[in-house]
């Protein structure tokens, strides 16, 4: 059987920033051709094709099995492609998160699937796959969604060194890029799960524990990418990556032995953070730590349930300074218990802490999640158009009570980032880095777009009004 896993393509073909390799389907594709399968992937985001090229392509493969990955904030392009490939296989399936959260509903949302896996596809695909090659049952495939009927959820995988490396063979490598990397880059993740319980996130596919690779295992696939891939910069998609300090130790200094000379970025946790271990991070080649630091209020992390201090957060990023390490932020403003003079406060604490980058965005309260529970359950979820200059949306969930509606939220997102990124210290502190001319155009560039965006926010184009769904 000939299968085709599909990266839905972009709602608009414009410059992006940021497209890195869907990591879900490549370990799919990994396991499959494992198993004897033929193997093809179209990463239609970093091919830039849109829906009527695409088509072509699926056409030119001539596939039995089609399987499509979506993600809720860009689940209508998964859907699209469903429609354009229907006439072109005998099956469709269609994995992803947004499965993992609406389950059964996916096929009044999209009739033009047979099947849907939720959580993670290891396991389950080949075993569906099987079933449908050899006509065996399919009430025995764990995970599996079909109309009217869902199986037992499947396991997580447990051994994750038993998995293979992703099947980047199959992807357009020379297409990913970071914006705040240099050379060629991919993605790779060293552990699933968060044991954390931030009420934002989602955790429908990984879940709360936290599951980890071998430290061996891990840079067999560092040392893959870098010599047969010329990778020099990986972004470690972990939500996690610090977890266990003798892992990540441990991690390090084997970089350091193989003689492995790449950057690499990775998820911090500004409350299990020290000092030996960021010594080593850094000796390693690690260039950034993103730090999800939320909120300057302490009651506002308390309500998203951080479980972090102020001063946690200040100690972090002040040991990451001093290893030489950049930190970055996240921010999420529109927060329910913090008012509008709440989080200026919030942008002036950003200042302070002295990231290297910040990303301030709105809260969104997504299916799958606490806040969207609870969220509902107030007559607090609405749909506005309020996006930071990163978003893709028109429009995205937020909370709408006595303290925000969609013209303070808009209002809040320009001026943290006019506060924060025209802040005389941080252009000056940007400028400092630059070391080539290709650099000093990159930042330019970005500076532009941030410009655009602010302007046009400010003019009030695209403020319509919020409504509720």
């Amino acid at each position: 059987m000939k299968v085709l896993l599909i990266q839905p393509p972009p709602r608009q073909l414009i410059r992006e920033d940021i497209i890195v390799p869907p990591l879900g389907i490549a370990y799919l594709a990994a396991v499959l051709g494992d198993k004897g399968y033929k193997v093809t992937i179209i990463d239609a985001f970093a091919e830039g094709l849109d829906i009527h090229s695409l088509e072509e392509r699926i056409k030119a493969v001539t596939p039995d099995i089609i399987g499509i990955t979506g993600m809720t904030p860009v689940i209508d392009n998964a859907f699209r492609v469903a429609n354009i490939a229907r006439r072109y296989a005998r099956y469709i399936i269609m994995g992803g998160p947004h499965v993992s959260v609406v389950r059964d509903k996916i096929f009044d949302q999209c009739p033009d699937i047979d099947y849907a896996i939720q959580g993670e596809g290891e396991i389950s695909l080949p075993l569906l796959l099987d079933a449908l090659e050899f006509d065996k049952d399919i009430g025995d495939v764990p995970g599996l969604i079909t109309r009217g009927s869902k199986n037992p959820p499947a396991p997580f995988v447990e051994d994750l060194d038993g998995i293979p490396f992703p099947a980047r063979h199959l992807l357009p490598n020379e297409r990913y890029r970071y914006i705040l990397s240099r050379g060629r880059v991919t993605t790779m993740f060293t552990s699933r799960g968060c044991p954390y319980h931030c009420i934002f996130c989602d955790k429908a596919v990984f879940g709360s524990k936290w599951r980890y690779r071998s430290a061996s295992n891990v840079l067999d696939e560092i040392e893959l990418v870098n010599k047969e891939f010329k990778i020099n910069s990986i972004i470690i998609y972990d939500d996690l990556f610090t977890v266990k300090k003798e892992r990540v130790i441990e991690i390090c200094q084997g970089m350091l032995e193989r003689g492995l000379k790449v950057e690499w970025k990775c998820e911090g946790r500004v409350n299990i953070v020290d000092e030996e271990t960021l010594r080593w991070m850094k000796r390693a080649g690690c260039s950034m730590i993103a730090y999800g630091v939320e909120s300057g209020n302490q009651k506002g992390l308390d309500y998203l349930n951080k479980g972090t201090k102020i001063e946690q957060i200040k100690r972090a990023f002040g040991l990451t300074r001093k290893a030489g390490i950049k930190p970055m932020a996240y921010f999420v403003l529109g927060i329910p218990v913090e008012t509008y003079e709440d989080e200026l406060g919030t942008i002036e604490f950003a200042k302070k802490i002295r990231p290297a980058y910040a990303q301030f965005s709105v809260l969104s309260p997504t299916p799958g999640t606490k806040l969207y529970d609870d969220a509902v359950k107030m007559g607090w979820y609405r749909e506005v158009d309020a996006r930071n200059p990163m978003d893709k949306d028109i429009r995205r969930p937020a909370i709408i009570n006595e303290n925000w509606d969609e013209d303070k939220l808009n209002k809040i997102l320009r001026e943290a980032h006019r506060r924060f990124y025209l802040s005389p210290w941080y252009m000056w502190e940007r400028l400092k880095e630059i070391r080539s001319l290709k650099e000093f155009v990159i930042k330019a560039m970005a500076g532009l777009r941030l410009f655009r965006w602010y302007i046009k926010d400010s003019r009030g184009q695209g403020v319509k009004g919020s409504s509720e769904v």
